[in-house]
């Protein structure tokens, strides 16, 4: 029969603190490339008050709160892992 170790709780916990990890590289890698784009409208002469800001900008404060909510539950987790 299967036995519960404290150990594996641990280990499920690492593990998810890697999955949090990788989704929190995965949305600062998309807020890089979000800004690399505005920052190339900015400089083609875009008005800030145009379609494509405001798309970019719905883009970009929609992964900018999943990061930050992601980073507080791994912080949180991170805690509690030796």
């Amino acid at each position: 029969m299967f036995q519960y170790d404290a150990k594996d709780g641990n280990t499920m916990k690492k593990l998810k603190l890697r999955v949090l990890s990788a989704k929190i590289e995965w949305h600062w890698l998309f807020i890089k490339r979000t800004r690399k784009k505005g920052n190339s409208l900015l400089s083609s002469g875009m008005p800030l008050t145009s379609q494509k800001f405001y798309i970019l900008n719905r883009k970009l404060s929609s992964h900018s709160t999943k990061v930050l909510k992601t980073q507080a539950v791994y912080d949180k987790m991170g805690k509690d892992v030796n």
